[in-house]
């Protein structure tokens, strides 16, 4: 005999009600996992509920304390100065005796933290200061190009300005093109010097008419001091502007090494690289100190012996 559809399905879900039913009949849907179900307020004393509640994990606040004006360096031994004052152009020259390592970790970590006018000081005493290593004279150099271009120039106020000549001295009536290539380079100059000095060119040339072809062209740096200058010697191959340009900036990087081999508490320039470019030379050895102090002697009065 066959049983009707209807009535299996109804047994079936029947049987399966009634184990659900026989499973669930104890537990309280309303109350969470793992929570206790608070007692019936006959079964609770209340004089034992008279402190204060327990409070509850994780609900404390903690007070924030007040943001550092600037993070402490992660070496405490570097001496980062007084970040609050404006530098000096000779910042950190206390710490040359220290090694160029030192200073090299002293500008990482100003640059790190945001310092980098100061962390500019502090790579150009690497190069002006100590005796380093090549690759951290490298390392120095790249830092030095990278930063600058980023920062105002140091000098903003033309009364600040040191002035110095650059003295040309033509054995003829000076061309239009030597005109424009000693304005060109004293232009450059300058603003090497981040306007620290303020770089005439002055071209004088001979009167006479007799003067041999082969008579050059000699250049130097003058200023207020009454010692004699330095000179040096060019010899143009001809009337171009950049080949002028190349020549004057060549020769007056080293007058300028010259006049700093024989300072005083300053390292000088390293002698002119394989480069073509004498440019390259100024931007990467010549620090803004090495034209103060430059400036200075040039500048300097003849002391006389009593």
């Amino acid at each position: 005999m066959r049983i009707p559809v209807p009535i299996v399905v109804g047994l079936s879900l029947g049987v399966v009600a009634l184990c659900w039913w026989l499973r669930t009949k104890d537990m309280d849907f309303l109350v969470s996992s793992g929570e206790t179900r608070p007692l019936p307020e006959f079964m609770t004393d209340p004089e034992s509920q008279s402190g204060p509640p327990e409070p509850v994990q994780g609900a404390e606040l903690v007070e924030a304390s007040p943001p550092a004006e600037s993070s402490p360096p992660n070496n405490p031994d570097l001496d980062l100065g007084d970040l609050e004052s404006a530098p000096g152009l000779a910042e950190y020259s206390e710490h040359a005796g220290k090694g160029a390592g030192y200073l090299l970790n002293l500008a990482t970590e100003l640059e790190l933290q945001g310092h980098f006018a100061r962390s500019l000081l502090a790579w150009e005493r690497v190069l002006d200061s100590c005796h380093p290593s090549p690759r951290e004279r490298r390392t120095a150099e790249d830092a030095v190009s990278r930063i600058r271009p980023s920062l105002p120039e140091w000098n903003i106020d033309p009364a600040g300005d040191i002035p110095i000549i650059l003295q040309l001295q033509s054995p003829r009536r000076a061309s239009d093109n030597l005109k424009r290539a000693a304005r060109e380079a004293a232009d450059f100059l300058r603003r090497d010097s981040d306007l620290t000095l303020l770089i005439e060119p002055r071209i004088t040339a001979n009167s006479s008419r007799n003067v041999a072809p082969e008579i050059p062209v000699t250049i130097a740096f003058t200023g207020s001091g009454e010692g004699e200058p330095q000179a040096r010697t060019l010899s143009p191959g001809n009337d171009e502007i950049a080949h002028y340009l190349l020549l004057l900036l060549n020769n007056a990087y080293q007058l300028v090494r010259q006049e700093l081999t024989s300072a005083d508490g300053i390292v000088p320039p390293q002698p002119r690289s394989d480069n073509e470019d004498p440019a390259l030379d100024f931007q990467r050895q010549v620090t803004r100190l090495h034209w103060h102090r430059f400036a200075e002697s040039l500048n300097r009065p003849r002391t006389t012996d009593n």
